[in-house]
């Protein structure tokens, strides 16, 4: 372990110097605690050990600049000092010293007070490496319940886009069969056959070509704006060419989710009702907090029984803060899972069928925006879950 000295008696310094690197450390040695300052902003020193009464700079001083540090790692600082008065002992941990040895010190109290150190260093260091796993744990987590999220939204944007692209296909090839006969038709009269003309043209039905050649364009080009809709749609949702931070509409957005949602809507005949006010603009990360109307839609959504009911509201709070209610008459949460609604993994639906994780990361994304999320239910009544952003952040 590397160790800073700060001590300004050569003879105290050496002694110290000497039983250290006896022990295994690494001895960085200064003559005074401006010395050992300076050493100290240059280098990666987990322990300290300093004299109390120095020139330049004394040892609380010294221990009050290490405190103002930020950097990684604890430090372990000891002081050595003469005085032992109540006063003294307070000042110096008040100065941010985690030990005392007096001098003139005794070397085994000296070796195990060191320990001591160590172990707390090394505890903390310890402690920081799981923290620093379980933080990569849970950003691998949440992604993996976005890239769940993805796959739904894939799928429900895949039939919608699929039942306008099926359609354009089918009347392009009408479309094609019937001008490639009408062409066949104009060649024939073009080449002086008025009888062959005369034939094909009864044979492809040319009134009906002629009739209908318009509304099949027409209803082609429509299906095409609806595509081009929903990427559109998709592309907002995701807010993938905007900054990280914008003033939103959050009606746009809780439109946009629901939208999102429209093919799940749908399939499960639920009928959804929106009763939006005019709200201000809030500053957020429209790309979580769409995830976090599109958890909650999606839940409603599957509590419902089919036919069912979900109503989406936004309102102006006079607490300066914007509030979206997200209301359901599905199947209700029951009394004892409404405390644990928003732990990390814990769900009520079957095995396979939920990761526990959609309403824990709403949660923490509502809470980064110094908002709150609360939900009120009734078992075969419904629920409705209330969400409330700030117009300032935090």
């Amino acid at each position: 372990m590397q160790v800073l000295i700060a001590e300004d008696d050569p003879i105290s310094r050496r002694l110290l110097q000497t039983h250290l690197e006896k022990w295994g450390h690494a001895v960085t040695a200064a003559i005074d605690g401006g010395e050992a300052w300076r050493l100290f902003q240059a280098g990666s020193f987990p322990l300290v050990i300093s004299d109390w009464m120095m020139p330049v700079m004394d040892g609380p001083d010294l221990i009050r600049l290490i405190r103002g540090v930020q950097r990684p790692g604890y430090v372990y600082v000891i002081l050595l000092t003469a005085r032992a008065q109540k006063a003294d002992v307070v000042h110096g941990m008040e100065a941010g010293a985690d030990d005392f040895v007096a001098k003139p010190f005794d070397h085994e109290e000296l070796r195990v007070r060191v320990r001591q150190g160590e172990r707390i260093v090394r505890l903390e260091h310890s402690l920081e490496e799981q923290n620093r796993a379980m933080r990569e744990a849970q950003a691998l987590l949440v992604q993996n319940e976005k890239l769940a999220s993805l796959g739904r939204l894939a799928a429900g944007m895949a039939h919608e886009i699929n039942n306008p692209i099926a359609y354009v296909s089918n009347n392009l090839a009408v479309i094609r069969r019937d001008l490639l006969d009408a062409l066949a038709v104009l060649d024939a009269y073009r080449q002086g056959r008025p009888d062959d003309a005369t034939r094909l043209a009864g044979e492809m039905d040319l009134p009906f070509f002629r009739d209908n050649f318009g509304r099949l364009c027409d209803k082609s080009l429509e299906g095409l704006q609806r595509v081009r809709d929903i990427v559109r749609n998709l592309r907002d949702f995701a807010h993938l060419d905007e900054a990280e931070i914008k003033d939103a509409d959050l009606n746009a957005a809780l439109a946009s989710a629901v939208e999102v949602l429209r093919h799940e809507i749908n399939q499960k005949e639920i009928r959804l009702e929106t009763r939006l006010e005019p709200l201000p603009l809030v500053p957020c990360q429209p790309a979580k907090i769409n995830q976090v109307f599109l958890n909650l839609l999606s839940n409603a959504v599957q509590a419902c029984s089919p036919g069912g009911v979900v109503e989406a509201r936004t309102r102006f709070d006079t607490n300066k803060a914007v509030v979206i209610e997200i209301q359901d008459n599905g199947c209700g949460i029951k009394p004892e899972h409404l405390p644990r609604l928003f732990e990390p993994f814990f769900t009520t639906k079957p095995v396979g069928q939920g990761t526990g994780l959609g309403l824990a990361v709403s949660f923490g994304i509502v809470r980064e925006h110094g908002g709150t999320i609360d939900v009120e239910s009734e078992v075969c009544r419904g629920s409705t879950f209330r969400v409330r952003l700030p117009l300032r952040q935090p």
